[in-house]
């Protein structure tokens, strides 16, 4: 086995930025939005090898040689995880995935009626879940996770609206599970008057709540630490208002948004997102790791097909924390992002790392600088943007020279 050159395909959704990922591949900019450089098998756009074949061709065709027994046994001749870079210069889709089972019965649905795998109505083009970790190259921003629906309500009295008042007085009238449903439920299914007025007073009292935010100077005491935790956090929930409202003047997800954490990642931090998350990325570059499935299901803020009943089937509306993801120390070198899931896990470091991910399928992308990778007698240089595929029977892997790595691999 030798370790594999990749070539990897950039995907131009309108959200995407015209100058972070060209940047990120040292490439001329094109003018156009490029929003996504796939890495990995998936069979939508799987990664390419230096001879022509395709990563999932190879991987089909020798599956004990590139995943290892146990990664075979688990996963079948698929390997198992996807990593992407993520450039986001305008909000994503609001959206949500589904369970390892709704995917399969989901996907069992659509291919029953004959709809085909790439048709724009298709939720479930693949049987299978889709948990995602995104790792924060730049200040990375987005919603994940309905908020805890007493500070909420707080954020929306500040907004003075009918709408504002009414659904904070529902949040915290009933348990939380039942009043985020219910409150959901009646936003995604208003009829286009009652949508257009709601979005119009907000708009205006959120920037009229986000100027007079700012004006205001708590002095710094142990008294209102929580209430202004409160306070930034509703300054930027106004801003994220005022330019969605803007965006997408008759679109029901912008209301959704105020019930959201609003998450804010410095450069090496990352959020896990599980089934049933609903949320969305506003700005940023990042890396993503993810079940290898491109199953997704939106609520708003897209262009593309929304399905509000499933969304409603799948989402979850227990209030989470914002839902960070905090790395461990490997002893190898390096720090290991293991979220609770079979597929995948990423580690991050700089070189010299010795045995990050010694077995099992494993994928490594330059994220600055130029390093080495050596596994089983073979080498690769590669600097930034550049990632190598590095199959099970070549044993452990090491990373050598004056970078900065990920690494997407099958934990043990």
């Amino acid at each position: 086995m030798t370790i594999y050159r990749l070539t990897c395909t950039t995907r131009d959704y309108a959200w995407g930025s015209a100058t972070l990922l060209p940047r990120f591949l040292d490439e001329a900019p094109t003018g156009l939005p490029q929003a996504e450089l796939w890495i990995g098998a998936h069979p939508l756009s799987p990664s390419v090898l230096p001879d022509g074949r395709t990563l999932d061709a190879l991987v089909a065709g020798e599956p004990a040689a590139t995943l290892g027994e146990r990664t075979q046994t688990k996963f079948g001749p698929r390997l198992p995880f996807l990593m992407k870079a993520l450039a986001a210069a305008e909000p994503l889709s609001l959206q949500v995935h589904p369970t390892s089972e709704r995917a399969r019965i989901g996907f069992a649905e659509e291919e029953a009626a004959g709809l085909p795998v790439d048709a724009p109505d298709r939720n479930y083009r693949d049987p299978f879940h889709k948990p995602e970790l995104v790792l924060a190259v730049t200040r990375f921003e987005g919603m994940a996770g309905f908020r805890d629906v007493d500070k909420t309500a707080e954020i929306l009295g500040l907004l003075g609206t009918p709408w504002a008042e009414e659904t904070a007085h529902r949040l915290v009238s009933a348990p939380a599970f039942q009043a985020l449903r219910g409150v959901v439920t009646d936003i995604l299914g208003l009829e286009p008057p009652a949508l257009a007025a709601a979005l119009a007073d907000l708009r205006v009292a959120a920037r009229e709540a986000e100027e007079r935010s700012h004006q205001v100077r708590r002095p710094a005491t142990r008294v209102n630490v929580e209430r202004s935790a409160v306070d930034r956090e509703a300054i930027r929930v106004f801003a994220q208002t005022v330019s969605l409202a803007d965006r997408y003047p008759e679109d029901p997800g912008v209301l959704v948004t105020l019930l959201l954490n609003h998450v804010v990642l410095a450069p090496g931090e990352a959020m896990f997102l599980g089934a049933g998350v609903v949320h969305a990325y506003t700005s940023g570059f990042g890396i993503e790791i993810m079940a290898s499935s491109d199953n997704v299901v939106r609520a708003g803020l897209t262009p593309k097909h929304v399905d509000v009943h499933e969304l409603l089937h799948i989402a979850s509306f227990t209030p989470i924390p914002p839902p960070l993801w905090v790395p461990t120390a490997l002893d190898e070198g390096g720090q290991c992002f293991d979220p609770p899931v079979d597929e995948f896990a990423l580690v991050v470091g700089t070189a010299p790392l010795t045995s990050a991910a010694p077995d099992g399928p494993r994928i490594v992308l330059a994220l600055e600088g130029s390093v080495t990778v050596r596994a089983g007698g073979a080498e690769e240089t590669l600097d930034r943007g550049a990632a190598v595929f590095v199959p099970h029977d070549a044993g452990p892997l090491h990373v050598e020279g004056s970078g900065r790595v990920a690494i997407g691999a099958v934990p043990a």
